[in-house]
């Protein structure tokens, strides 16, 4: 009963309950790959900046990706899009086995991001949630599933670390490309759909070049959203794509130190993440999203400022405290603010107009690396900070019903 009662808190029921043990098995390999990814490529003889080059090409097929699945999934329903953009990332990883060539690179970059599943949230995913709650447990059913996402990467972050530096990198990608797998069955056999492909499939344009400039353009109503999303793509993807390969070259970070970074992270994030949920539903979306503001800010400034492993490893944990404020409170106003028929196309959306903004910045932030040291990215980072508060400053919301 007590069981029964706390998965009833947590929203932990039908869907969200087969999305929760799929996500447990999935970062089980992909807690130990994030803390990894990049160190095993300068590993292959890739430089800094050609590390740029395949960060930007993640974001341009993720771009590309979060149009495609949006759309498809409010065409043809969530659950098929869901299961072929697992496969992409399947695809993804076995490329990087196959061989660490720059052109076997460049395929995981493309189907890694193209799965839109990579460090980001997939459209179709993130609909079915949506349509999975009630609209007074969306934060919380976001946060929940993203804390067993984090909790599950701190417990193996640092066992990647460690993989990687006494038996290598492959060990690692096996381990990922088998819980992507078995996490497709799972979901395959058990997911149910939320929206029918037949709602939205009889949907005719009799111009199909005022549909295809109508698909791209913002959607009226919410343009501030997506301005917000261009501001995030731009400051995140120069200030942070490269940090773990920065940190490899600059300070001579090992593996197992990344792992440890990425498990203070993570476990920040995974413990904090439901409680800032609940708060959202409880007291709106703009105050968590402004706290969220506020720890990135702390964190640029904290990394511009660190010398040493320890300070590094402190300030990792602000900057999980930003994403575990942003995440739930912005998916739960996405989902409140977009029209409900084309809700996973929107979501897509705006997470492509991100990537969309974000395709130069990775290799923006390794010439700024490069030319002007550690320091550097992060102040573009800042710069983009006080745009993206002022636009959620802006933000108007209905008053929350306390109960």
């Amino acid at each position: 009963m007590r069981l029964r009662s706390l998965g009833g808190h947590l929203a932990l029921e039908g869907n969200i309950r087969v999305l929760a043990v799929q996500t447990l098995v999935s970062q089980v390999g992909f807690g130990m790959f994030y803390a990894v990814w990049q160190p095993y490529i300068l590993s292959t003889g890739v430089g800094v900046v050609d590390l740029g080059v395949i960060q930007s090409v993640i974001n341009l097929s993720s771009a590309a990706g979060l149009f495609v699945w949006g759309i498809l999934s409010d065409r043809f329903g969530r659950k098929p899009v869901i299961l072929a953009s697992n496969a992409s990332r399947v695809a993804a990883l076995v490329a990087l086995v196959l061989s660490g060539n720059f052109a076997f690179l460049l395929a995981f970059a493309f189907f890694v991001g193209f799965s839109a599943l990579f460090m980001q949230g997939n459209p179709a995913r993130s609909a079915l949630v949506s349509e999975s709650v009630g609209r007074g447990r969306l934060a919380t059913a976001f946060s929940t599933l993203m804390a067993i996402s984090q909790i599950t990467t701190t417990l193996t972050a640092s066992v990647g670390g460690y993989i990687a530096i006494t038996a290598g990198y492959l060990p690692i990608f096996y381990i990922c490309i088998a819980g992507d797998i078995l996490g497709l069955v799972l979901m395959g056999l058990f997911l149910k759909e939320t929206r029918e492909g037949h709602a939205v499939g009889g949907e005719r344009a009799e111009n199909s070049v005022g549909r295809l400039i109508d698909l791209f353009r913002p959607d009226r109503g919410i343009g501030t959203l997506y301005l917000i999303t261009v501001a995030i793509g731009v400051g995140y993807g120069t200030g942070y794509s490269l940090l773990y390969g920065a940190l490899t070259d600059r300070y001579g970070f090992t593996p197992f130190q990344l792992g440890l970074l990425s498990t203070a992270f993570n476990l920040t994030w995974g413990i904090s993440s439901i409680p800032f949920g609940r708060l959202s539903d409880r007291f709106g979306r703009r105050p968590l999203l402004m706290g969220s503001v506020a720890m990135a800010a702390i964190t640029a400034l904290g990394f511009i400022a660190s010398r040493s492993f320890e300070m590094f490893l402190l300030f990792e944990v602000t900057s999980a405290l930003d994403p575990a404020l942003w995440i739930p409170a912005w998916m739960a106003l996405v989902s409140e603010k977009a029209p409900s028929r084309g809700l996973s196309t929107v979501m897509g959306k705006l997470d492509a107009y991100s990537r969309v903004a974000s395709i130069p910045a990775p290799w923006l932030g390794g010439l700024l690396y490069v030319n002007f040291g550690f320091s550097a990215p992060l102040v573009v980072q800042l710069i983009c900070l006080m745009v993206e508060g002022a636009l959620v400053f802006s933000l108007k919301e209905a008053p929350v019903k306390r109960v």
